[in-house]
């Protein structure tokens, strides 16, 4: 029973570390599906971004749902089409798909990268499927504007799928948009979801900023409503409806919900529709219904305190350290230092001194005291970067010269900040994701000031992070990447105890190096977990 037990936690584990929710499953399934239907007139420009970040921005398995909801979009949008559209659509979403997962990590560290990536693409997979299938002459323009405009549209969803779970409340406006145009013509009963959408659009509005953002939401909605013939009337319908529900902003929720339903009301009759006032009552009232949802849980409705009631949980971290030095010496030119800032914040320090043997290992040991001490009095990373880097430049000669790279993870707020200065890059892994972060900078002490950058990242129950020395980064010295081996490795990793996987990346890179270390070798990993996963 035990082991059963134990391949339960893993697996609970696993899970935790993807961010696996049904929730947010949900969300993606449905972004998908509304990105696959979406249409800007006769192009589709939202179709090849959303797979794009299936591929390179959804953690682990989770990037499923999203394609699901793609395939689903496309195969309902394009039922009545010819069937070689069909399959070039399929077509380009899978490519874009598969071949995003295959050079993710060349594409997620860029933000021109990914839009010229989808964009061409786009453009090849098209060109070819329509010119086989003998589309009709002039079809070049059109599939340029496409191909162009969801390159254009990759850079606002990898703002949003970048750090998705920090930016949830432009994910919900970037979903709110993709069902707009995507899934507004689904009926729901008399009336269609665009119209509840909209209404609702301009309660939110109207209730949460007053009356002149709901009459400018009311613009924005009736302008991209329909064509030029309808786009009138309904602007001024949802301009007046957004702009009387938003002067009874002072009355609360109430107040918006009588001005929005009685200018509705005023607005039917005037115009003399008796045969469609059901449907307008209809939408109107599921349009009151979801208003009054969005009080609860939109993230980004103004007045509302949001986030007291849901504090991150309290990490702990479990922390493994392997090491080996160069073949013949008897000391490691490499340094690490594990020490906690305050009983909270843990400090991960590694440094590589210029060489190997008693000289390197002086020089390294040196800089993670010094670091360890700066910081722990209240010294600002980037300051104390430049403190040590004044101090080994002072000391001259090119063995004074040691790397930096350091680790601050706040446990209870979950969040991590790195200081690389020379340092290889580190890897955080949540489930089968792998994030590399990296800087490029000059070791410590080579040159007489350091250009610093600290980078954040947010850490979740279940991640591991892996820092190391450049001897277990660039094991493989035969390959094009010597670091390549590492990140295909960590992929396929399974979560265990820290310090299981600490001696396994070190045996593994003996194993890539021919058994033959040409460098001091140091990994140090940190598995960060609630207490109970602890026991």
């Amino acid at each position: 029973m035990a082991v059963v037990f134990g391949k339960l936690r893993r697996c609970a584990s696993s899970v935790r570390g993807m961010g696996a929710g049904l929730g947010w499953h949900l969300g993606t399934f449905v972004l998908g599906l509304a990105a696959g239907r979406g249409m800007l007139g006769e192009i589709s420009p939202f179709t090849a971004p959303a797979a794009a970040m299936g591929a390179l921005y959804v953690n682990g398995r989770s990037g499923w749902p999203l394609m699901a909801g793609v395939f689903a979009g496309l195969a309902s949008r394009f039922s009545l089409s010819p069937g070689v559209k069909l399959y070039g659509e399929f077509f380009m979403a899978a490519a874009i798909f598969f071949i995003g997962r295959r050079y993710q990590r060349y594409l997620a560290d860029s933000w021109l990268n990914p839009a010229v990536f989808v964009g061409g693409i786009n453009l090849i997979t098209k060109y070819i499927f329509m010119t086989v299938g003998g589309a009709a002459p002039g079809f070049l323009p059109g599939l340029l504007s496409e191909a162009v405009l969801s390159g254009i549209f990759t850079v606002p969803f990898q703002y949003v799928f970048r750090n998705y779970k920090k930016q949830k409340t432009l994910f919900s406006i970037l979903l709110l948009v993709l069902v707009y145009y995507g899934l507004g013509d689904f009926q729901l009963g008399a009336a269609s979801l665009r119209e509840v959408l909209g209404r609702s659009i301009l309660l939110v509005a109207a209730g949460g900023w007053g009356a002149g953002w709901g009459a400018a939401a009311g613009v924005i909605l009736g302008v991209f409503s329909g064509n030029l013939v309808t786009a009138l009337p309904m602007t001024g319908f949802f301009a007046a409806t957004g702009f009387f529900s938003g002067i009874l902003k002072s009355c609360g929720p109430p107040g918006v919900i009588l001005g929005f339903l009685l200018t509705s009301l005023f607005f039917s009759a005037s115009y003399g529709q008796p045969d469609a006032l059901a449907g307008h009552l209809w939408a109107s009232g599921m349009a009151v219904g979801l208003y009054l949802m969005s009080l609860r849980f939109l993230p980004f409705y103004p007045g509302r305190k949001g986030g007291s009631d849901h504090k991150p949980q309290p990490l702990h971290a479990q922390v493994g350290v392997a090491q080996r030095p160069k073949p013949e010496e008897a000391l490691c030119g490499d340094s690490f230092g594990v020490s906690h800032l305050d009983p909270r914040r843990l400090l991960l320090t590694v440094s590589d001194g210029m060489g190997s043997g008693i000289n390197a290992a002086r020089e390294s040991r040196i800089v993670v005291k010094l670091v360890e001490q700066l910081l722990g009095h209240g010294v600002d990373p980037e300051a104390a970067a430049g403190i040590v880097n004044t101090a080994l430049y002072l000391r001259g000669g090119e063995e004074s010269a040691a790397t930096i790279d350091t680790a601050v993870a706040d446990l209870d707020a979950g969040s991590l900040e790195f200081l690389k200065v020379g340092a290889p890059p580190s890897y955080l892994k949540r489930g089968e994701v792998i994030e590399l972060i990296r800087s490029v900078c000059w070791p410590a002490g080579i040159l007489d000031e350091v250009d610093t950058q600290v980078l954040a990242r947010e850490i979740v129950p279940g991640d591991i992070l892996i820092m190391a020395s450049d001897g277990v980064t660039e094991a493989n010295q035969f390959g094009e990447t010597p670091d390549d081996w590492m990140y295909v490795y960590l992929r396929q990793l399974p979560l265990e105890d820290a310090q299981v996987v600490a001696d396994l990346i070190l045996k593994h890179a003996l194993k890539t190096a021919g058994f033959e270390n040409r460098d001091d070798m140091t990994v140090v990993v940190a598995r960060f977990l609630r207490e109970k996963e602890l026991e």
